[in-house]
């Protein structure tokens, strides 16, 4: 990483990027080799491009200047009427504690409010200390688990959409 980086936080706008995308997911899925967390994850990225075509989906990415580096990304469908689940929240590890986390969390939100979401609910795995952390910040309290989540491997977080941040 550059010491004089600076980060643009967009959806992916060509083949290229989804590919890059589509590494990046792998690289987390290796990370945190958790099935539990990984439900849907072979369907979304044989089509990734196409899974967030939907409407009701959004994708966005990390971008390291200078240099057009994919460091991070997140994304948000539609679960229900009126809630929005954020998903896959992940940063490169050489780019863990400069707050990218957080800003694309924050970006995520903010899009899922525009959509008229009333809600947002995620999952996460019990040794992600530092994304649960990232949560509780951002205002997201536990929840019962909402898609038949095992409670013993993975925490539920929920947040009602227009509060602060």
């Amino acid at each position: 990483m550059m010491t004089n980086s600076t980060f643009t936080i967009r959806p992916p706008l060509s083949k290229d990027e989804w590919d890059v995308v589509r590494q990046l997911l792998i690289d987390y899925r290796n990370e945190f080799d958790d099935k539990t967390c990984f439900t849907s994850f072979d369907d979304e990225l044989q089509n990734i491009e196409g899974v967030y075509a939907d409407p009701r989906k959004h994708k966005l990415i990390a971008i390291e200047q200078p240099g057009n580096k994919i460091v991070g990304c997140v994304g948000v469908r539609m679960f229900a009427s009126g809630v929005a689940e954020m998903k896959r929240l992940y940063v490169i590890p050489s780019h863990r504690g400069l707050h990218l986390g957080s800003k694309l969390a924050k970006e995520i939100i903010s899009i899922a409010t525009k959509m008229k979401f009333d809600k947002m609910i995620l999952d996460t795995m019990h040794e992600m200390q530092d994304a649960q952390k990232l949560y509780q910040r951002l205002g997201f309290v536990m929840a019962e688990p909402y898609d038949h989540q095992d409670p013993n491997k993975v925490v539920c977080f929920e947040k009602m959409l227009g509060e602060h941040l």
